[in-house]
């Protein structure tokens, strides 16, 4: 008797989490802009500028609920950013930083209102970043891979919400935590490393990690 009530407990958990989940959208697509604020000694000793770029990415319901808690959603996602910035070394070389991200992981929502909901995120991933130096003789470059993880907490808008399509626009604050990468920027003629007062131009390991902030606008169907 006991097993049979606790088969209709969990049937009856796992009913209502599905009947929360049918009348929402299950795929989401987002694209927008953000800024990343670099604030380790080795980022400032390339740029005094953030680092702005765009973002886009897929996220997919998984379908996962707490019968306590309805309406509270656990999505997939997978995203990709990029992220620029300029600035001077020695008041006389000029440098130009890029980044290219790749991450994944989870995002867990829950709605304030009808067209108001709460989410925050954790991702692991993937970043490019490159680096060119250029004086008024020469240039140099170099680049490197480096792992990176991701967490945000975001407050999404909708104009939309309901199926088959919705249409809102997210805030998201974050932080990026980089793991810093070891560059040596090389002459771009293949020759030797930029010399920076007569020594080679190893910059040691560029740390890109820093808190961000980004707007999106998110379309779900």
């Amino acid at each position: 008797m006991r097993a049979m009530t606790g088969l209709v407990l969990t049937a009856a958990a796992a009913t209502a989490t599905a009947t929360a989940h049918a009348d929402t959208n299950r795929d989401e697509l987002w694209f927008g802009g953000g800024t990343r604020a670099l604030r380790t000694p080795s980022a400032n000793a390339l740029t005094a500028d953030n680092l702005d770029g765009a973002s886009f990415g897929y996220a997919r319901d998984l379908g996962v609920g707490v019968a306590s808690l309805p309406g509270l959603a656990v999505w997939a996602e997978a995203g990709m950013t990029t992220g620029s910035a300029k600035g001077t070394m020695f008041q006389t070389m000029a440098t130009d930083l890029g980044a290219l991200g790749f991450t994944g992981g989870l995002r867990v929502r829950y709605p304030l209102h009808r067209l108001i909901a709460a989410s925050v995120r954790a991702e692991l991933g993937a970043q490019r970043v490159d680096l060119g130096i250029t004086d008024h003789a020469s240039s140099a470059s170099d680049n490197g891979w480096g792992t990176i993880g991701a967490a945000g907490v975001a407050l999404d808008g909708f104009a939309l919400a309901r199926p088959p399509f919705g249409i809102g626009v997210r805030a998201e604050l974050g932080y990026v935590m980089a793991q810093a990468i070891a560059l040596t920027p090389h002459g771009d003629d293949g020759g030797d490393a930029l010399r920076l007062a007569m020594t080679a131009a190893s910059l040691g390991s560029l740390d890109l990690s820093g808190p961000t902030f980004a707007v999106s606008l998110v379309g779900q169907f």
